[in-house]
């Protein structure tokens, strides 16, 4: 069997690789020619003066052996180790020593070449099976940079023959690689640009495991002396493995566990609160089908009795039609007798008319129709002025006097009654009104100000915070980045009684913007462009003053500064102290007599402020005083607080003013009809025989006895009067019942144009409305075909006011429904803090959802897709791969600090069995040997028990449903706190977990 070859094997059968000859040129003091020394493969010794060159030449060696700069140091068998006074530049250009010029400061070093020479290293080695590796290095200057050229050839090179003939255009390469490598599908001769590839090309012709081999030999090159063994063989004879990769990849696994448990989190928590939505949508949906339902309902109601109404019209015109025939048979029965008895009158009355006392009584009788006619007409009236006179409290059936006095007296009513109404009355209507209508723009402004405010955390409303999202909006920024002033700084508890002064002061300011560096050109765009319908002020930010720290920012035990603080985290905290301590350090002054002693700059706690220049102001405008009216601070739940409390004072206030309205309309109404009755008795009765029935009475009585006594005196008059009595009761009679047929037959006709036009209307209605299937109703309804015609409007009515009832408890139902709904969306679409902080990209996931109601159909298919993707069944898969995830991942990761463990005990047996060969002392013959032991450390002990227990029972982890996640919560979160970078420094490197004595 073959066995390996390598450049530090010491088997004396097999030699590996040695050193067969070295040459240099132009390396350090060795100049102008070719220096060989030529081992042969054997062990040598190389001896000479002090700076003979013994160095120079191990250094060239290592050169060739460590290409890596800093992996490699010079001069170290010099015992000078480190100390950089040795480099690739001394060596090309021959350093020798510093001379110092008569009369220099500086010294100047002493150079045998310049950058116009060439170097060039060669080193070749052989082994037993007669392989040769040659390794040269040649170094040049371009310009002001140090080139080194790196080759590996297969052929003993040396550099009098293949060096010898050198050129910047890199001719030479081409002629040694025509040399070497033509007609060989083996390359026997390669160029490396660079140290990294050549000496992984090296490391594979030698055999080596690792790169280690070289760092090992730059350190025994020129070894004298070995402080700590346990460290020399840790950092240059084992392989390092990188334990932070293997944590990096668990840590890395582990934060996709954790995000993989934050997103079921997240999507539980979406989904709890998804729910009642979708429960408030769901119920919403059945109000809008009840309210659809009623709608169509009322319609059926409508058009039912439209129909039911044609019908019971038709058929009572058809009754009206028969009664009417009748009617007009009865009248012409009635005409025929009643002209009869009109024929009888007239010749009974023509037969008395002859007669002179006859004539003489029909001359009385008709005075005494005249003075009947008069006293009932003058009577009528007497009882209708009494009437007035009750209602105004006058004096009832007066005489000329008294009735006199009353006219006087209602006439001064009238005009009094009359200017009350026009100046007094309708004055106080005007005022109750305009501050009725006050108030309730003073509820609506406060109503929207409170939902403004709810909304968002500040103290700032109205038209300039809507300016600010509007900017917000347009440049895409957030309202931390673009806050109000007032938004940053609020009055102190302990100095509320300060508080109306201070918001005074710092008022308008408050109201400015801050708008950072990033976002200024954008703002000033947008507010150049758009017509604002509002005024905005703001500031730029720049930064702070650089000199800020050097000034005096004592402030006064007065200073209004002391009664304010800062919002927390606030951006731009050092430039707004910067802004209040040059505009706004005001002396808050107990007494006037401290506020008249200061020149400027102070104010009392009743806001009369003392500005620069002499100025003074204070402003007490109902307007202003009002705490509705502060502006600063970061938090406004007490203003809305206040706010509520102002409108639910105000909606009594509305109530009280509606209530006055009321009364004062009431006494109008009042005055009005008692002017109109004032009126009426001046305007109607201007005489006072309009109401003299009394003297017509008494004038009526007188002739009636003439007539008596006229009667007495002429039997035959008597007859004839008593048969004309007779025909004229019996006319009389039959005057009233021809008169009842026709009012009877105007009453049918009457009835019969009502019928008809209502059957029109309600055929009107029904073509309008269409055909209804009304069968559902009339089966569901079977007593309204009992109701009479009379009857149904009122029953129709009855009906339609249920449903309306209905209609609006619906509608009231909704409308609180759609407001929960509208809150429950709102704290989706706008999350507290605690939930923004726990899954962070909550927001982008809700940010398309829009905030209206009407779009709860978006919310539903949100909530149903989460409901789709079966999180049980997700959560189920995601425990089964945790659990196989914490058992493979763990215990691979256990595993890899186990099998290190394994390999360097491993090394150090190998190193062992090498050092077994290697006599240390002749008498008694010893060697050294290498102990790795288990080094003590309470890092390590932690690190152990920490990872031992994240390292699952399964039988415990198995035992209950949720055994994966509570393991994974509880170990894996400790051991993320625990395994920081400080222990992993300590514990990461598997060589420090022993002792190798």
């Amino acid at each position: 069997m073959m066995q390996q070859m390598n450049l530090f094997n010491t088997s004396p059968e097999v030699a590996g690789f040695k050193l067969d000859y070295l040459e240099v040129w132009n390396w350090g003091t060795f100049d102008q020619k070719v220096y060989c020394m030529n081992t042969q493969g054997n062990n040598s010794l190389l001896t000479g003066a002090n700076a003979s060159g013994k160095s120079t030449l191990v250094d060239a060696l290592l050169t060739l052996l460590v290409p890596l700069k800093r992996q490699r140091f010079y001069n170290q068998s010099s015992g000078v180790e480190k100390k950089g006074n040795r480099t690739e530049e001394s060596y090309f250009f021959g350093n020798y020593g510093n001379q110092q010029q008569e009369g220099a400061a500086s010294t100047t070093t002493l150079r045998l070449r310049d950058k116009g020479a060439r170097s060039v290293l060669l080193a070749s080695f052989c082994n037993v099976d007669k392989r040769v590796v040659t390794l040269f290095q040649v170094r040049y200057y371009t310009g002001e940079e140090l080139k080194v050229l790196f080759g590996i050839a297969r052929e003993p090179l040396t550099i009098k023959r293949d060096f010898s003939e050198f050129d910047l255009h890199g001719d030479w390469r081409k002629r040694l690689t025509k040399k070497y490598n033509t007609n060989d599908t083996r390359r026997k001769i390669e160029f490396f640009d660079g140290p990294v590839a050549y000496g992984e090309k090296m490391i594979a012709l030698f055999g080596m495991r690792s790169d280690k081999a070289l760092t090992l030999f730059n350190q025994i090159v020129g070894v004298k002396v070995l402080d700590d063994l346990d460290s020399f063989i840790r950092t240059n004879m084992l392989e390092e493995v990188s334990a932070e990769e293997k944590y990096q990849e668990l840590k890395d696994n582990f934060q996709n566990l954790m995000e993989a448990k934050t997103n079921i989190d997240k999507v539980k928590e979406q989904i709890a609160q998804l729910e009642p939505i979708n429960t408030l949508a769901k119920e919403l949906m059945a109000i809008d089908t009840r309210i659809a339902e009623l709608e169509q309902e009322k319609s059926v109601v409508a058009y039912w009795f439209a129909a039911r109404t044609v019908d019971l019209c038709n058929e009572e015109l058809a009754r009206c039609k028969s009664n009417l025939r009748k009617l007009e048979d009865e009248l012409k029965a009635l005409k025929v007798k009643k002209s009869e008895l009109e024929q009888e009158q007239t010749r009974l009355s023509v037969a008395i008319e002859k007669d002179e006392v006859g004539q003489q009584i029909r001359e009385i009788e008709k005075e005494i129709n005249q003075k009947v006619k008069m006293r009932d007409n003058r009577k009528a009236k007497a009882e209708e002025y009494d009437k007035l006179a009750k209602t105004v409290e006058l004096t009832q059936s007066p005489d000329a006097e008294v009735f006199d006095a009353n006219r006087a007296t209602a006439k001064h009513e009238k005009d009094a009654l009359q200017v009350k109404i026009d100046r007094q009355l309708m004055e106080e209507k005007r005022q109750a009104q305009n501050r009725q209508d006050e108030i309730n723009c003073t509820i609506s402004e406060r109503v929207d100000t409170i939902r403004y405010l709810q909304q968002h955390k500040n103290n700032i409303s109205g038209r300039v915070a809507e300016i600010r999202d509007e900017i917000l909006e347009a440049v895409g920024a957030t309202a931390e980045e673009i806050p109000f002033i007032g938004e940053l700084i609020r009055v102190k508890d302990i100095e509320c009684d300060w508080e109306y002064a201070i918001e005074r002061i710092l008022h308008n300011f408050a109201l400015r913007l801050v708008v950072p560096e990033k976002y200024y050109k954008q703002v000033n765009e947008y507010v150049n462009g758009h017509n604002l319908r509002g005024r905005i002020v703001y500031q730029r930010y720049e930064g702070t003053e650089p000199l800020r720290e050097f000034e005096d920012r004592t402030l006064k035990v007065d200073s209004l500064l002391r009664k304010v603080e800062y919002k927390s985290k606030c951006l731009y905290l050092d430039w707004l102290e910067d802004r209040l301590f040059a505009e706004f350090n005001y002396s808050c002054v107990d007494s006037l007599a401290d506020f008249n002693y200061l020149q400027e700059k102070a104010v009392t706690k009743e806001g009369l402020i003392k500005a620069r220049g002499g100025k003074h102001e204070k402003d007490d405008r109902p307007e202003t005083r009002g705490k509705e009216h502060y502006v600063l601070g970061w938090d406004n739940k007490e203003k809305i607080a206040m706010l509520q409390a102002e409108v639910r004072q105000l909606q009594q206030d509305e109530k009280e003013v509606a209530t006055k309205v009321r009364r004062i309309e009431a006494d109008t109404k009042n005055a009005q009809e008692k002017r109109e009755t004032y009126s009426k008795l001046f305007d109607k009765y201007d005489k006072f025989d309009d109401i003299d029935w009394w003297s017509c009475a008494l004038v009526i009585q007188q002739k009636e006895e003439q007539k008596r006594q006229l009667e007495e005196t002429n039997d035959k008059v008597k007859m004839l009067q008593g048969q004309l009595e007779r025909v004229r009761k019996e006319l009389g009679a039959l005057e009233e019942k021809f008169n009842e047929a026709i009012g009877n037959k105007a009453l049918l006709e009457n009835r019969e144009n009502i019928l008809k036009k209502q059957s029109n209307d309600c055929a009107l209605a029904l073509a309008q409305i269409g055909v209804v299937d009304t069968d559902a109703f009339e089966s569901q309804h079977t007593d309204l075909l009992n109701v009479a015609l009379v009857g149904l409007d009122k029953m129709r009515d009855t009906l339609q006011s249920d449903i309306n009832s209905a209609l609006r408890k619906q509608r009231e139902t909704k409308g609180s429904k759609s407001g929960d709904l509208k809150n429950l969306i709102y704290r989706f679409k706008n999350p507290t803090e605690e939930i923004t902080a726990k899954y962070r990209d909550w927001r982008s996931d809700v940010n398309r959802l829009p905030e209206a109601v009407e779009f709860v159909g978006e919310y539903q298919t949100y909530y149903q897709r989460l409901l789709d993707e079966d999180l049980p069944g997700f959560e189920s898969r995601f425990n089964k791969y945790l659990q196989e995830n914490i058992i493979n991942k763990v215990s691979a990761f256990n595993m890899f600090f186990q099998n290190w463990r394994q390999s360097i005990t491993k090394t150090i047996d190998q190193l062992n069995s090498y050092l077994v060969g290697i006599d240390f002392k002749d008498a008694p013959k010893t060697y050294i040997q290498l102990v790795a032991a288990k080094r003590l450390n309470v890092d390590l002990k932690e690190f152990q028990d920490l990872l031992s227990s994240a390292i699952p029972n399964i039988h415990e982890m198995n035992s209950t449903i949720d055994g994966s996640r509570i393991h994974f919560e509880q170990q894996y979160r400790t051991a993320d706190v625990s395994f920081t970078r400080r222990i992993m420094a300590k514990v990461g490197d598997g060589c420090a977990w022993m002792v190798h004595i």
